[in-house]
């Protein structure tokens, strides 16, 4: 009886399946992710040393240099934001207002906001800063 002699060197293994189950899994993820665009007002925040994160942010107010306003990211004009504060604070009364305004915005318009969300019922309120 023959038998087989091992050979010097040991086999090596194919990486070629892998290759081709990593590339499959590679196309699958980036046909099946969706793409959001979140829409809203660029902004240019101030800068602060001092900031802390808020825990429940529910409703974000944008104030744009030039004015314009946006409720959680849904433009709105200023004529508008008072109804959508009524609504958002019977969705969530505990939330807190987080109020991005530009660094060049007026502060007039940045306290009637403020106002416009206490009389909403809005109790609790942020500035957002960039660190």
């Amino acid at each position: 009886m023959k038998f087989l002699r091992h050979s010097p060197t040991p086999p090596a293994p194919s990486i070629t399946p892998l290759l081709d189950v990593v590339f499959i899994l590679l196309i699958f993820f980036a046909v099946s992710t969706s793409f959001l665009y979140i829409g809203g007002i660029n902004v240019n925040l101030p800068k602060a040393e001092t900031t802390e994160e808020t825990e429940n942010i529910a409703v974000r107010i944008t104030v744009a240099k030039g004015g314009e306003l946006s409720v959680n990211n849904r433009e709105i004009s200023y004529d508008n934001l008072a109804a959508a504060l009524e609504a958002a604070y019977k969705n969530t009364p505990n939330a807190v207002i987080v109020i991005e305004a530009d660094r060049e915005s007026l502060h007039g318009l940045v306290v009637e906001v403020i106002d416009t969300g206490k009389l909403a019922g809005f109790e609790r309120f942020a500035i957002a800063t960039e660190k």
